[in-house]
């Protein structure tokens, strides 16, 4: 298959919830679709929405051999990779008192080190390009606390530190990082998550997407970061 005339964007947690939308639009920005989760069925789904241009990946980021496997074998088959939207997500609810190790783990290791290890992959070929987009899925929790989401939190608080580090050390290599920082948005997430949450007062997930682009196309100013949040304030 022919390099897309924008480069590969790479996409994990792209079979639902913000993962998806953004490869759905990404796909519409004329980008041939890299996309890696844990269920082949919604990443096929999202490719043949997307018109089919791409690969489909199965690789728990959690992994980081599976993940650098997927990303070589994206490379390889599809084309070199522009772009990097790290949108694998999980969360859980609990005081921390009453937390025990396995969810807490699993949380920071799905959001914090699957990140790390989807931006480890990819970096080097990029590098060697001087050229591509960073954008890394934060959230609200990365920048204030809630009762009972101490795993997020500090997933989110921990990828911001990354974030922030390697903007420093990316500086004049002709990559850039345009974290997103959404706060509650409506997305399959909320499924396992014990209480009744409002999804009509979350951001729906076109309204981040439509940030990410905004960003992408942006000129004349370096665009680090955008923050969106409830029109009704914070969940």
């Amino acid at each position: 298959m022919s390099a897309p005339a924008r480069g590969v964007a790479l996409v994990s947690g792209a079979g639902s919830g913000i993962g998806r939308a953004c490869a759905l639009a990404l796909a519409g920005r004329g980008h041939a679709l890299g996309v890696i989760g844990r269920r082949l069925a919604p990443l096929q789904a999202v490719l043949a929405e997307a018109g089919g241009a791409g690969l489909a990946v199965v690789a728990d980021v959690r992994d980081a051999a599976a993940v650098e496997a997927a990303v070589r074998r994206i490379e390889a088959e599809v084309g070199p990779v522009e772009l990097v939207v790290p949108a694998a997500g999980v969360a859980c609810i609990a005081p921390f008192a009453e937390l025990s190790s396995q969810p807490f783990d699993e949380v920071v290791a799905t959001n914090l080190l699957g990140c790390a290890n989807l931006l480890r992959a990819a970096l080097p070929a990029m590098l060697a390009r001087r050229r591509g987009s960073l954008v890394p899925i934060l959230s609200v929790a990365a920048r204030r606390t809630f009762p009972g989401w101490s795993a997020y939190s500090a997933s989110k608080w921990g990828l911001l530190g990354l974030v922030e580090t390697l903007r420093e050390e990316l500086a004049g290599s002709g990559l850039r990082i345009l974290a997103l920082t959404p706060g509650a948005t409506a997305s399959p997430l909320w499924d396992a998550l014990p209480g009744e949450w409002d999804r009509g007062r979350m951001i729906p997930p076109e309204a981040v997407v439509a940030a990410l682009l905004w960003g992408l196309e942006a000129e004349g100013a370096a665009v680090e970061e955008i923050r969106l949040r409830p029109l009704g304030g914070d969940l």
